[in-house]
């Protein structure tokens, strides 16, 4: 498997923010998510995020989403450390068609790139991995790629400049855990209201308030999540909650530094 960075252009020349969330299941924190928005040498933005979590068992994750100028995706990268073995997926979007691969291997003790922390910055090359799931989907320009890292909410609403208690529906592509296949679905955004909130990271800090519903066609949609977030002026996500039956997920902002896009 080849190393995912292809393009000299594509390496980081800012730092534009970065921060850590705990994450929380049914208000217990389960794990910590470490992230970055960075500028590309040429011409648009990469998210980072690094995960790591104690539920519901034990895992490591890794993700990496470059974008053009408009917030769209360019292409899309994702590990996934679990039970003793590494998956990793690749989503590179080609003209109308998505194409997909993912690659597995085992872990083993002593591998330097075992430990997402470990890594640079530049994804590992899988030399022993196994091609274990390849597709192609249609992928239209208002598609936008998702997966479960509170980051990736920085990239939509960017795309989606919402005006109060208007809302919008995309289309997503869902990376799945722990298959990292894909899920299409449907997302409505409603930009609710501006909402006074105690954080974190700032007391009494004015915030816009999102949620975001989820529908799968042909499903009755009974058991289908319903997030709400919190993001401040520059659409960083400050609190989510996610509503999934009796259980609740969300995550908190813990730290924070926004340096600027024209840093």
């Amino acid at each position: 498997m080849e190393d995912f960075d292809l393009d000299k252009s594509d390496r980081i020349t800012c730092r534009i923010a970065h921060g850590v969330y705990r994450i929380l299941h049914n208000r217990r924190v389960v794990g910590e998510e470490l992230w970055g928005i960075f500028g590309l040498r040429g011409g648009g933005y990469r998210l980072m995020a690094e995960i790591d979590l104690i539920w519901p068992i034990r895992n490591q994750q890794r993700a990496q989403l470059d974008l053009d100028h408009t917030w769209s995706a360019r292409k899309f990268w994702v590990q996934l450390d679990l039970e003793g073995k590494r998956r990793v997926a690749r989503y590179m979007p080609s003209g109308s068609e998505l194409e997909i691969t993912i690659y597995e291997e085992p872990l083993r003790f002593g591998d330097p790139n075992r430990a997402p922390r470990e890594q640079s910055s530049t994804p590992s090359v899988m030399t022993k991995a196994k091609c274990i799931y390849a597709t192609k989907v249609a992928y239209g320009s208002h598609t936008f790629l998702d997966y479960g890292s509170t980051l990736l909410n920085f990239a939509h609403l960017r795309r989606l400049p919402l005006r109060p208690g208007a809302q919008a529906q995309i289309e997503a592509i869902v990376v799945t855990q722990p298959s990292l296949e894909p899920l299409v679905l449907s997302q409505t955004y409603c930009y609710v209201r501006d909402e006074q909130i105690t954080s974190l990271v700032q007391p009494f800090m004015v915030t816009r308030r999102y949620t975001i519903e989820e529908h799968i066609a042909g499903d009755g949609n009974n058991d289908a999540p319903f997030t709400t977030i919190w993001a401040d002026p520059h659409d960083v996500v400050v609190k989510q909650e996610v509503l999934l039956g009796k259980e609740t997920h969300g995550c908190e902002l813990v730290s924070y530094q926004w340096v600027g896009e024209e840093a």
